[in-house]
């Protein structure tokens, strides 16, 4: 069986920025992964050192760090047992960053699972539709956080189906390039 090297590389994007992938970091990543299908750890630590991670995380201590982690892969806060377990692990360097995120993805179960598929699965669907130029130079920076707060909102298996909407991703894309349409989902009632 093949590995599914793009979906590897989005899941990262999601533990670690809370984002769709761009297409062209996709691609990079996932072309990196396949020629060396041992890099997840390289590519992780990667992620961990990058201005966009420094930007959101630079400034928490260990433990608010692990605590946005749970947030970000399942959408809820994180339970203390576990919030302690990552920490303390960490604090005492028997693991790295790119072992707390990847470890707290892996173990994923139940709904938390559930939850994070729901987001690798969304935003799979949103990177595919980020397929023109003007859209593919407008999803960096600031812009990301429309994206970033699109995904927040799935942490279910009904959000992640009512978030797969490529209507509403697509209303999504135009307002990061900032072309106005008539959908949002901000006014969406989920019930």
């Amino acid at each position: 069986m093949a590995t599914d090297y793009v979906n590897e590389v989005q899941k990262l994007y999601v533990a670690y920025f809370s984002r769709p992938a761009d297409p062209g970091g996709l691609t990079f990543w996932a072309n990196r992964l396949q020629t060396n299908p041992n890099g997840y750890q390289n590519i992780a630590l990667a992620f961990s050192s990058s201005a966009e991670y420094q930007a959101t995380y630079g400034n928490m201590d260990n433990r608010a760090v692990v605590a946005e982690v749970y947030e970000n892969l399942f959408g809820r806060v994180g339970e203390a047992a576990g919030i302690d377990y990552w920490t303390n692990a960490w604090n005492n360097g028997s693991i790295n960053i790119g072992n707390v995120v990847t470890g707290i993805a892996a173990g994923a179960q139940n709904n938390d699972r559930i939850a994070y598929n729901a987001k690798v699965g969304v935003s799979t669907l949103f990177t595919n539709r980020i397929d023109t130029n003007a859209e593919i130079a407008a999803y960096q920076g600031v812009k990301t956080q429309i994206a970033v707060d699109y995904i927040a909102k799935v942490n279910s298996f009904a959000t992640g189906a009512t978030y797969s909407d490529l209507g509403l991703i697509d209303a999504e894309v135009a307002r990061i390039v900032g072309t106005p349409t008539g959908i949002s989902y901000d006014d969406m009632e989920l019930v």
